[in-house]
């Protein structure tokens, strides 16, 4: 069977990731994939390449949110020489399947439908802006053979009550993010950022952006902090260039509150397995997501967790007995979240182990590459039969 994924951001992310994943599982099971990866960042196809796939890459213009007049004028002008680009690709390579990976993958997704070649449409987000969401929504059922969402909360984001979907959540390496063999040395650590062995510590990990909630996140910790609780929270996540006011926002925010013996931001990190390990507790302060890969990646290294009810999270942590769920841009609700989890360290340890288990019958990447598998087999004999 050939495969064709098509991207529409060629840098690496987490539907590329999730992609070049299970691509290599999947060849094992007499599976191939190519993909098709815009024009412009080399990361995706770089490291596509690197693992011996094949890769077509084409200038494929995206819509932008109406600030960016220009470049949706250079979508909807060159869409249909694209759309015929791509169906070149899915004839010449003798393509069986295609999966358009990302909500807004509307040139591949008409190719796919033009050359009456099997269609997974994978929608992966709950931020697309209304006008752009409706048309996706749209044409999703009217091309997609099936309809692939990232967590139920992406399903309800696009899509009628009564529309039918297939979800594959993101998978974690439990490989990689495994406590059992993940050597951190948690002396170096608490020295790095100038922290008592006695004192908690508190973490989340994302890039500095609005919708992950961390002004949410600082104004529950001052709150904390005056009920005489001693903690240090660190914050790890880039901060985007495109994102320096925010940034300095926070900055701002921190001082006026009076946390800065307390809060850390310490940037990209490259040993988040490492940080999990050292963290009392993982904290998802987000007002939006749709499988959150921090979340998995906690539950994966059996680091507790408290994080808002937003997108999937409801999905990952379906319960009290694998972790704390509280409601979104409410700052007093995940103070109240943190306070209680740091309270009790032996339900801390509980929900962890739950959460260990859940991610590996639930969401390793084998399973994902079994979903996958599935999906493949199921669109490609639908096809045969007739």
């Amino acid at each position: 069977m050939n495969v064709l994924s098509s991207v529409i951001d060629p840098r690496m992310g987490g539907p590329q990731r999730r992609s070049l994943d299970v691509a290599t599982r999947l060849q094992e099971r007499g599976i191939e994939t190519s993909f098709l990866i815009p024009t412009g960042s080399d990361e995706f196809d770089d490291a596509a390449t690197e693992a011996g796939f094949r890769t077509h890459r084409l200038s494929v213009p995206r819509i932008r949110p109406p600030k960016r007049v220009a470049e949706t004028l250079k979508f909807l002008a060159t869409f249909f020489q694209v759309v015929k680009k791509i169906t070149g690709v899915i004839e010449s390579e003798s393509i069986d399947l295609v999966h358009a990976n990302m909500s807004l993958n509307f040139q591949t997704a008409l190719a796919a439908a033009e050359t009456d070649t099997p269609l997974a449409w994978h929608f992966n987000d709950t931020l697309v802006p209304t006008p752009a969401r409706q048309i996706a929504s749209v044409l999703g059922r009217r091309w997609a053979d099936e309809l692939v969402v990232a967590a139920d909360a992406v399903h309800d984001f696009y899509f009628p009550s009564s529309t039918e979907s297939r979800t594959l959540y993101a998978p974690v390496d439990v490989d990689e993010f495994d406590p059992e063999t993940v050597n951190a040395d948690e002396e170096h650590l608490r020295a790095e950022f100038s922290i008592s062995p006695d004192v908690p510590i508190v973490g989340t990990v994302g890039n500095l952006n609005p919708i992950k909630g961390h002004k949410y996140l600082l104004r529950a910790v001052a709150d904390i902090v005056d009920h005489g609780q001693k903690v240090v929270v660190l914050i790890a996540g880039a901060s985007l260039d495109s994102r320096q006011g925010y940034y300095q926002r926070l900055q701002d925010l921190k001082s006026s509150l009076g946390l800065e013996q307390t809060v850390q931001f310490i940037g990209f990190r490259s040993d988040v397995p490492e940080l999990l390990s050292l963290f009392d507790l993982f904290v998802l302060p987000s007002v939006a997501e749709a499988c959150p890969m921090a979340v998995l990646e906690a539950m994966a290294m059996e680091c507790p967790i408290v994080a808002t009810s937003v997108g999937g999270v409801p999905n990952l942590l379906p319960g009290p007995k694998y972790g704390w769920v509280v409601p979104s841009e409410d700052a007093d609700a995940l103070s109240a979240g943190i306070e209680s989890a740091l309270s009790a360290p032996e339900q801390r340890r509980e929900c962890a182990t739950n959460a260990r288990e859940r991610v590996e019958s639930e969401f390793s990447l084998s399973a994902c590459v079994d979903r996958h598998e599935s999906l493949y087999r199921d669109l490609t004999a639908e096809l045969s039969a007739e």
